[in-house]
């Protein structure tokens, strides 16, 4: 449960980064043109790599928690062991 109200927080953070960046105005500063500028080609190669990274970030975060997970298993079972001996 902790898991998901950390994701929710990190998500809020990032969208109000994002909104207050929007707001004032540093898109156009960044993509040099407007939303009603670029073509509809590039709106969707962009999309592409939004959802992509979106998707990289997830799994990435997914193999770490896996990660750390099992080097717990790995070393409760190192120290079952050393204790044995």
């Amino acid at each position: 449960m902790i898991m998901w109200l950390r994701l929710a927080g990190a998500l809020l953070v990032t969208l109000a980064a994002i909104g207050a960046l929007e707001y004032l105005g540093v898109g156009r500063l960044l993509g040099g043109r407007s939303a009603e500028d670029a073509s509809p080609a590039a709106q969707a190669r962009a999309q592409e790599i939004f959802w992509m990274s979106i998707f990289l970030v997830v799994w990435a975060t997914s193999i770490l928690a896996a990660m750390r997970r099992w080097a717990g298993h790995f070393h409760s079972f190192a120290v079952r062991q050393a204790r044995r001996r």
